[in-house]
């Protein structure tokens, strides 16, 4: 049981955190529920920085170039900023599920 994050919809998660972002429609709760908050919010933070389109050139003249969102450089990771997209993500997709049916 899981979620594939597949490239596509990495794409559709950024977007849409983007535009909530801009909007300022995404916020942290003052309570954050952790063992370590303040890590955990620095955590976030560090992980957003990075989190960005990632270019990798074709080996060969016969291999495709690949395009790909993530945050793992330099053996840095990406699961709380992929949590906050799937988050954002999957709430849009519900309001869109409603808003269709109205």
């Amino acid at each position: 049981m899981g979620v594939l994050t597949t490239n596509d919809t990495k794409h559709a998660m950024s977007t849409i955190l983007s535009t909530m972002l801009r909007e300022r429609r995404v916020h942290i709760g003052k309570n954050v529920v952790s063992r370590e908050p303040k890590a955990c919010l620095v955590r976030l933070r560090d992980q957003m920085e990075i989190y960005s389109y990632q270019f990798k050139q074709a080996a060969n003249t016969f291999g495709k170039d690949q395009i790909a969102l993530s945050g793992k450089i330099g053996g840095m990771k990406d699961d709380v900023c992929i949590c906050l997209q799937l988050g954002v993500y999957f709430t849009s997709v519900e309001i869109a599920k409603v808003s269709q049916m109205v």
